[in-house]
């Protein structure tokens, strides 16, 4: 029987993901963008510095890779955001 894997660490994207949600709802589109590519990038941060140990579900496959895709995401989406063309 393998140990159960840490959540704690794990919550920082689905909490930023709801906000970033919640942002677009209330009609802040470009605000949702870079929530969401904080929340991506935080979660980078912590795969990148936590051992594996308390990285918990964060550890999916190789650290390298687990935080170049992570941070990828995050910098996509950040560039995405920023780059919104927003007026009609």
């Amino acid at each position: 029987m393998s140990t159960p894997r840490l959540l704690g660490p794990w919550l920082v994207l689905p909490v930023g993901a709801a906000a970033a949600v919640a942002a677009v709802a209330a009609g802040q589109l470009r605000a949702g963008g870079f929530v969401l590519a904080a929340a991506l990038g935080v979660t980078a941060l912590l795969r990148a510095v936590l051992p594996v140990r308390l990285a918990g579900a964060l550890v999916v496959r190789s650290r390298a890779v687990d935080v170049l895709l992570l941070a990828g995401a995050g910098a996509a989406a950040g560039v995405l955001a920023a780059t919104l063309k927003l007026t009609a």
